[in-house]
């Protein structure tokens, strides 16, 4: 199952979240990424949060459709973003994928970030992505499609990673250690349809720019 979570952050020029946006079977908006739903078309299979950032009366539209809506008090434990990452998993989905997870607040961007990791560690294929940049982690073999000419950047989460191999890049890595200190994956470049990545020790975030 492929699980679309629409989050409050910010996604970019909604045309061009269209032309990467993955087709979904369930869709699950965090609280304020009702606003983005709405904006791109789509009607959400359920709507949670504490609606803190909720205009008054947009829920009562989907309420009124028979969109469920689940409440939560706003002093808690978990984001409204992993409360529906939470959910994804409990549905047993393969894919994740979050809109709206980056914005004007670093710290609940970086959470997102935990996320990823959260989903990835349980084998779920999961991505950030805004109509600029798809972000993914990942340990093992990785393959990523892309377009010859377009960005990609290997950093290191949380400890240094090492890099068995990598094809389809620019700048090849063999056999060398990223330093969490020292962002040497920045900017490399595709010159295939695809790349791929071997790693051997260690998380690797992936961002796969479109500028």
């Amino acid at each position: 199952m492929k699980v679309l979570i629409i989050a409050n952050g910010d996604i970019g020029d909604s045309r061009k979240v269209k032309d990467v946006l993955p087709a979904a079977d369930y869709v699950i908006c965090a609280d304020g990424g009702l606003r983005h739903a709405k904006e791109l078309g789509l009607v959400p299979d359920l709507i949670l949060g504490d609606f803190d950032s909720l205009a008054h009366g947009v829920l009562e539209e989907y309420r009124t459709a028979g969109v469920p809506i689940r409440k939560y008090p706003q002093d808690k434990d978990k984001t409204d973003t992993q409360i529906a990452v939470d959910i994804a998993i409990d549905m047993g989905a393969t894919h994740v994928y979050l809109l709206g997870a980056f914005g004007s607040r670093w710290d609940h961007s970086y959470a997102n970030m935990m996320m990823l990791y959260r989903l990835a560690k349980r084998n779920i294929e999961a991505w950030i992505l805004d109509a600029h940049n798809i972000v993914m982690v990942s340990n093992g073999v990785v393959r990523i499609k892309g377009q010859a000419g377009q960005f990609i950047s290997l950093l290191p989460l949380g400890e240094d990673v090492h890099i068995i191999s990598t094809q389809g890049l620019k700048y090849p890595i063999i056999d060398k250690w990223l330093p969490l200190d020292f962002p040497y994956g920045i900017s490399n470049v595709f010159v295939q349809p695809y790349a791929e990545i071997q790693i051997g020790e260690g998380w690797l975030i992936i961002v796969k720019a479109s500028d």
